[in-house]
């Protein structure tokens, strides 16, 4: 029996496949922040997803993503993407697919709460594997995604008033149910952050993670480590604190984990649990992603809480069957984000 390693503390390749598959995005107009509160420009902005002949494509599952194309800059400033937010407004078509299916939010399982943009170097999916066939044949099929732009509010937007725009560089990615980059679209827009009166007060907040828990290992050493799954149960893995409510969210930096041998392993075979260590409540369960995912939601308070991380594998996962015996590792990011 070989003996795996997963090793948690992750390189994505994509191939260029073209047409029949297009994309192309636009933003109609820009957003100006004269407040505080943040701001919402509804129906910001448009993807438009374009299909001829698709056969052979795998199109049948697909997902839909986009990363941010360099900083977000004035010229001298650069502006957090984390503070940015696509939220789905409402989508129209040119009828059905060739499946005789009119698109809907639901049946195509877009993403409708608000998805903050990645962090540089990452990609965020709208669209994850969707079962809603874009696999057409001797038919042109099109529909349009539109999107309202959430900035949010917050003391923090004083450092970043700038009468000079801040330009936003996206780039919208389309893959096929391998995971092929099937077709690209980059998607511009410009920014003004100058928000009149006095700040609000800032926010205090932290995370802080004990030290034994940094380093995660799941190892798979016997036949019933395969059949049953492996876990790992770390108390009290990080604590936090904060005077305003606030989100924790979580992503790998990459798709894989990866050996020493470039062997690698879809980070989305290990499921993470955050459970309070006081109260045994679980605040949230995902599957390992490059995404942000929300792990924990919570309302202030200003002494610190504890909370525990769970990582594990599903029973009789054939992800991990057959493969070579070495260590897989990447990296896990969490952020704290103030509501």
């Amino acid at each position: 029996m070989n003996k795996t390693l997963l090793f948690i503390s992750i390189l994505w390749t994509a191939i260029y496949s073209a047409q029949p598959v297009k994309v192309t995005a636009w933003a109609p107009g820009w957003a100006g922040v004269q407040n505080y509160n943040g701001l919402q420009v509804n129906n910001h902005s448009v993807i438009f997803l374009e299909l001829q002949d698709s056969q052979g494509n795998q199109m049948k599952e697909w997902t839909l993503s986009f990363r941010v194309n360099g900083n977000i800059t004035n010229g001298s400033k650069n502006f957090p993407p984390s503070s940015l937010k696509f939220q789905f407004s409402y989508l129209t078509s040119n009828g059905p697919n060739s499946d005789g299916v009119y698109p809907t939010p639901g049946n195509m399982g877009l993403i409708t709460s608000p998805v903050p943009f990645p962090a540089l170097n990452t990609t965020t999916d709208l669209v994850k594997n969707s079962k809603y066939s874009f696999q057409v044949n001797n038919k042109y099929f099109s529909t349009n995604l539109n999107y309202h732009l959430i900035i949010d509010g917050g003391a923090y937007l004083q450092e970043y008033y700038s009468p000079q725009n801040y330009v936003v560089n996206l780039m919208i990615e389309l893959k096929n149910a391998k995971g092929e980059l099937q077709a690209t679209a980059p998607l511009r827009f410009e920014m003004q952050i100058m928000p009149s009166g006095p700040p609000p007060n800032s926010p205090t907040y932290g995370i802080q993670f004990d030290q034994t828990a940094k380093n995660v290992l799941l190892e798979f050493k016997t036949a019933n480590d395969y059949a049953n799954g492996v876990s790992k149960t770390l108390t009290k893995a990080f604590s936090t604190f904060s005077n305003t409510p606030y989100v924790v969210r979580v992503n790998t930096l990459n798709t894989d984990l990866i050996s020493s041998t470039n062997k690698t392993l879809p980070v989305n075979a290990v499921k993470l649990s955050v459970r309070d260590s006081q109260t045994q409540t679980v605040t949230g369960t995902v599957n390992l992603s490059s995404s942000q995912q929300n792990v924990l939601t919570s309302g202030l308070h200003s002494t610190a809480k504890f909370f525990d991380t769970i990582y594990s594998t599903q029973a009789g996962d054939p992800t991990f069957f057959n493969k070579s015996s070495e260590q897989y590792s990447g990296t896990l990011v969490y952020t704290m984000i103030p509501q």
